[in-house]
């Protein structure tokens, strides 16, 4: 009985930052080929890959804090800055494997972009008026 209370107790824990991880990766996935998309057709330059990227990773840790914070209805602010912590080190990992480059500053802008975004958006999630 002990064990699958603890089971219970850890999946209550960790549904919501992976539910709202997996939302805010698939909104960051749509943005980009939709960003790649407008840029292939010449009408950004390329200059502004960066900057795009920056937005998309926020509005994805944004996505994910919100979804988070819906599906735990507490703590949104815990849940929305961890679920913008896993997408960061996702897209992180995923950028090591492509590149094996890291730029520091960037890290650190890209790392308070998403936990602060996804803290917001958990905020933002939790306080929201339940119909």
């Amino acid at each position: 009985m002990g064990a699958r209370k603890a089971e219970s107790s850890a999946m209550k824990i960790a549904r919501p930052f992976l539910v709202g991880s997996g939302v805010g990766l698939a909104a960051g996935l749509v943005i980009l080929l939709l960003a790649s998309l407008v840029m292939m057709s010449g009408v950004f330059p390329s200059s502004l890959v960066t900057p795009i990227a920056l937005v998309t990773m926020a509005i994805a840790a944004f996505v994910g804090g919100l979804v988070s914070a819906i599906v735990s209805r507490e703590r949104g602010l815990l849940y929305g800055a961890g679920c913008g912590l896993l997408l960061f080190l996702f897209v992180t990992v995923l950028g090591m494997a492509v590149s094996q480059e890291l730029r520091g500053v960037m890290m650190l802008i890209k790392a308070g972009l998403a936990i602060g975004s996804g803290a917001l958006g958990g905020v933002l999630g939790v306080n929201r008026k339940r119909r």
